[in-house]
């Protein structure tokens, strides 16, 4: 006798017969991927990125007697290329006795001056200042500005010294936008200053 209710039953069986295949593949890619997962977060390191500011310090170097000041050059102190540039003040100065000190403007005219190489290595600035036109790498220094410098003693005022000033002012190299609009200055093709488009 035909059994209708047990046929059913196989020919559902014999078209879902792959439903258990597929359920032991979903589960085997869960384990697998899931323990992926897991050794990658337990066994990945942490990188930290430290940034930290390149550092482009001046200081000027000379030799002076107590009369003649010579050998006036600026070193990059700091770790990256920089732009470097002089002021030199002049003035004319007195201890009174109380301990202050008079002070008057001079005039760098009142001083016998030997610069350096002016063709090329400096640019004078109509703005007061002197550019080293090549940028100074990290610990070097720039060539002499001054390689000799005494008072004339002309118009020196009675009880009176002179004192010259060197300032200098840098800026770092890259990006060569910084000091073009920091300082107004024009540059070469091979990065060296050329000359000024403002007073700085």
């Amino acid at each position: 006798m035909f059994n209708r209710k047990h046929n059913e039953g196989k020919r559902a069986f014999r078209k879902w017969k792959w439903l258990p295949v597929a359920c032991a593949l979903a589960l085997a890619l869960t384990v697998t991927v899931g323990g992926t997962l897991a050794w990658l977060v337990a066994n990945t390191d942490s990188v930290t990125n430290t940034f930290k500011m390149g550092q482009v310090t001046p200081e000027v170097t000379e030799d002076f007697d107590g009369t003649v000041k010579e050998n006036v050059r600026v070193q990059n102190k700091g770790d990256v290329p920089a732009y470097i540039r002089v002021a030199l003040v002049a003035t004319w100065e007195k201890k009174a006795e109380d301990g202050t000190t008079d002070v008057k403007p001079a005039s760098l005219s009142d001083l016998n001056i030997t610069l350096g190489d002016m063709e090329n290595d400096w640019l004078e600035g109509s703005d007061g200042y002197y550019y080293h036109r090549a940028p100074v790498n990290g610990g070097d220094f720039t060539s002499y500005l001054i390689t000799k410098a005494e008072v004339d003693g002309t118009n020196e005022p009675a009880g009176y010294h002179m004192n010259l000033q060197v300032i200098a002012d840098s800026i770092q190299a890259a990006p060569v936008e910084a000091v073009k609009t920091t300082w107004g200055v024009t540059l070469d093709n091979a990065g060296n200053i050329n000359g000024l488009t403002n007073a700085g």
